[in-house]
């Protein structure tokens, strides 16, 4: 993928993306899949892991991606106004259910995935454990750096297996439920945002294979490591396999 700086990027109209540089980084795949499956355009912008972003900083008020800004607009942040965004843009096709309790579920599900105290917010405390006891100065500032962004503490980090395995459970109920009625989607029958932000997110459990997935070797120990920790029920990852294959397309570009 080709970026622009965010210096130029900002003297551009319609729809720009921050979004993190060379990893398959959860929430800024999930942003662009949004508009992508919808087939909107937009500038993909310089997001550096672990930079201060001043640039990006300067322009947005934000450091971290994803960042969405549509022309003068006040910048996007929160999964769900980026979900809204792009619904807005491109109505078709939906990735919002129109029934209500449908809806609700969704951004109900979604959130326990991607929103803070969330499967990926309470799973980085695990992750970040063995980097905070690192004698490597540098993995030690950045693992404390991370700690401070996502609350870290010994008690969270204790109570983080039983938070895991419980969102782990509740999605594997969801999908069991409608395996049952014949569907292959979270909700309803057919694809939805959830689709999409759990195949980003299952990334972090499980990475898809290196010739379509080229991240990190160190990042992909991590995720596969706290994967294998959980164990998470394979219908979970036959159902993202599907979306990929269905609706996004390999290999992974990022």
């Amino acid at each position: 993928m080709e970026y622009q700086k965010p210096a130029q990027a900002r003297e551009l109209p319609g729809l720009r993306i921050a979004l993190t540089v060379g990893l398959p980084a959860p929430w800024s795949m999930a942003a662009r899949f949004m508009f992508d499956v919808k087939q909107i355009p937009y500038v993909p912008v310089e997001q550096l892991p672990g930079q201060p972003n001043e640039e990006l900083l300067a322009w947005t008020g934000h450091r971290n991606a994803p960042v969405v800004v549509l022309n003068d607009e006040p910048p996007r942040t929160n999964w769900a106004d980026i979900i809204e965004l792009a619904e807005r843009i491109n109505p078709e096709p939906a990735l919002v259910p129109q029934d209500p309790e449908d809806r609700i579920r969704m951004f109900g599900l979604s959130n326990e995935i991607c929103g803070a105290g969330g499967l990926t917010w309470t799973a980085r405390h695990l992750m970040l454990a063995p980097g905070l006891k690192s004698d490597n100065a540098a993995v030690l500032a950045s693992s404390r750096t991370m700690a401070n962004a996502y609350g870290y503490s010994d008690s969270a980090a204790a109570a983080a297996p039983r938070r895991v395995a419980q969102i782990l459970g509740i999605l594997e109920n969801q999908l069991q439920q409608q395996e049952a009625r014949g569907s292959q989607y979270f909700i309803g029958d057919g694809l939805t945002a959830l689709d999409l932000i759990w195949a980003s997110f299952s990334n972090t459990l499980r990475p898809l294979p290196e010739d379509v997935n080229p991240m990190n070797a160190g990042m992909r120990k991590v995720y596969q490591r706290t994967g294998d920790a959980f164990k998470p029920p394979e219908i979970l990852f036959t159902q993202r396999d599907y979306i990929y294959e269905k609706y996004l397309g390999m290999p992974l570009d990022f």
